[in-house]
């Protein structure tokens, strides 16, 4: 997949840059020779991971546990990576040449690559490791003619991959947890939740989900699983007897209110949300009833 958006063995450009924590900014830092070649390589580390995983690329789910890696991608037009998608558009950026004396605001660091088609990648990282070694200043040492000495000079350290990587269609995620830090999903899913929640009621319109959506922003798993089913198509043909008979099976109580609509109990808003999201299901393989069980990860199969 990711072969189809860029050459990774003819790529032409590499410049690096770094995004800082206080204002936002992005700035180019100048390279030599030797560091674009080690960008070059830790791009295509990143690819060569990707692609060695098992199983078919698959669609990112916001409400998905990623307990392991996966070939995971997202379209950049999705509204969730609109960070990835305004550090990809950056374009030309004033060069940063002061480094060491903002090493502490950097919040990540990214390269841009381009192949001999001009297609563009983008790949970030968060800068934990990057500055990290920093602060080791004058306690890192080298080999010099068989004699340790200490290395004065401020010392950075670029990872083996990156967190993302974004093509002009795709983001590409390697790795979830630095990748929601760095596209501060979290608050974009709060700011949007009761949004996503009055969509799922006008669509699904026998559930009422008005105490969910008056809430939703203070729980932020709640508002994961409402993003997710939100964006699924299938929404509108969602039955009601099916849900009730699941809901009976989950212990979900529903009263029905006076326009005809089904309310759970508020304890069991976030259940109601995980059936809706299909991380609920019904399991009877020794014919004596069987169990409801909960899932957090799953695969579609």
């Amino acid at each position: 997949m990711i072969e189809n958006d860029i050459d990774i063995a003819n790529l032409v450009t590499v410049n690096f840059g770094v995004g800082l924590r206080s204002n936002g900014n992005m700035y180019f830092v100048p390279t030599d020779a030797g560091m674009k070649g080690a960008l070059k390589d830790m791009i295509a580390s990143t690819v060569g991971a990707l692609n060695a995983i098992q199983g078919e690329w698959q669609k990112y789910d916001l409400s998905e546990d990623y307990g392991e890696r996966r070939r995971v991608y997202c379209e950049r037009d999705d509204e969730f990576m609109k960070a990835f998608s305004e550090l990809f558009d950056a374009g030309s950026l004033d060069d940063l040449t002061n480094l060491t004396e903002q090493v502490s605001d950097v919040e990540y660091y990214f390269a841009e690559v381009t192949d001999n088609q001009r297609r563009k990648m983008v790949g970030a990282r968060k800068a934990t490791q990057f500055k990290g070694t920093v602060k080791a200043k004058n306690r890192l040492v080298r080999m010099v003619d068989d004699t340790l000495s200490i290395i004065e000079d401020a010392v950075f350290k670029l990872d083996n991959e990156f967190d993302v990587l974004i093509t002009d269609a795709h983001v590409y995620i390697v790795n979830d947890a630095r990748m929601q830090q760095l596209g501060d999903i979290t608050s974009h899913v709060a700011a949007t939740a009761k949004n996503k929640v009055q969509h799922i009621e006008d669509t699904i319109n026998f559930l009422d989900l008005s105490r969910i959506k008056e809430k939703i922003e203070d729980h932020p798993r709640v508002a994961r699983y409402a993003a997710s089913i939100a964006q699924n198509p299938a929404i509108g043909n969602f039955q009601r007897a099916n849900i009730e008979e699941l809901a009976v099976q989950h212990d979900i109580v529903f009263k029905e209110l006076d326009n005809g609509k089904l309310q759970c109990r508020v304890q069991d808003e976030a259940r109601l949300m995980e059936l809706l999201d299909a991380r609920r299901y019904h399991l009877d393989l020794a014919n004596n009833g069987g169990d409801p069980y909960r899932a957090t990860g799953r695969h579609k199969v």
